[in-house]
Formats: structure tokens, sequence, C-alpha cells
């Protein structure tokens, strides 16, 4: 009778997005779905600044590639209303996207992953159109190899429901 109450409170906690969800894992090099959309991790990159100033010291700037493609327009709105991003260590540490160096140029064809997983121009990506999404994280430098990258986004468009789901990749490091 005690374990009754404690699950549904965790099963309607997960379901209105109070409680995060458990990450699916991703092996280096595969592709996974969530919530309609096909998603790969392209690697990661360190040091790129592009004429910014340097992070303080001990302190890494890093920045993450992924490509999302979604496979119909409710998943492509699903993409657009919410998208989250994390780095996160070994030891259970994570970190948030940085906007401190937002200004560098990773190119035309980069969508954005700010307010939900849009276009370059912040329009809603195209069905079946693969979009690449680049973030960029501010980490203490000693994390860097140690870290994978998870990727949450809701199962449905209701606001009262909105059942989040997330995936964590292992990423490698990109030539420059």
């Amino acid at each position: 009778m005690l374990v009754w109450p404690y699950t549904t409170e965790v099963r309607d906690g997960t379901e209105a997005g109070l409680i995060p969800p458990e990450p699916r894992p991703v092996d280096v090099g595969d592709t996974a779905d969530l919530a309609g959309s096909r998603w790969r991790v392209t690697g990661y990159i360190t040091g790129f600044l592009g004429g910014s100033e340097p992070p303080p010291e001990g302190l890494e700037i890093l920045d993450v590639g992924f490509r999302v493609t979604p496979g119909d327009a409710e998943a492509a709105e699903l993409l657009r209303n919410s998208c989250a991003f994390r780095a996160v260590d070994g030891q259970g540490r994570s970190w948030e996207r940085t906007h401190l160096f937002s200004m560098r140029d990773f190119g035309e064809e980069a969508g954005d992953g700010a307010y939900g997983c849009t276009t370059g121009e912040g329009e809603t990506i195209a069905p079946g159109q693969e979009q690449s999404i680049i973030l960029s994280f501010l980490v203490p430098e000693d994390v860097v190899g140690d870290l994978r990258y998870e990727v949450t986004v809701d199962t449905s468009a209701d606001p009262e429901r909105p059942r989040p789901d997330a995936l964590v990749f292992e990423a490698e490091e990109l030539e420059e």
C-alpha cells in the first residue's frame, strides 16, 4: 500500500514535467528517436572563440553539434516548443548551455536551440528536413572528456501533461 501512492506521484510528476525523465543512452555514432524526431550527435570542439574573449581561467568553451530531423508536422512543433539541452559529467553534475559566446558565427545552416529547436532564422524545422543545432557550454577544463550531452523534448503539446522524454549522447571530439 505504501508504494502505490509514491509511484502514482512519480508518474504524475513526470507526465507534468515536474520530475525530469530518465534519459535513454545513445552510443557514439548512433541515432535515436525522440518525440517523433530522429537525433544524432555530430561531436564536439573546444576553444573556438571566433574573436570573443577567452573564458575565465579553469573554464573551457565547448560546442557540441546535433542533427535532428522531425518525422512530421507534430514532431516539428514539439521541437519548436520544447527542446532543452544539458552537459552532464560522470559524477552527475550538469551544465546548462551558455549564451556568453553567442556572437560567434557557426554558419548559415546552424539552427537555434535557445528556446526550442528551430532553423537559424527561428522558423519551425520542416518535416523530413535535417537541421543542425550547435550548443555552447562553459565547463571546467577537467570535465571536457567526461561529458555526455542530454536533450529533452516534450512528447505532448498538452501544457498540463507535456510528458517530456530525454536522450543522452556520448560524443567524440572533432578535429578543427
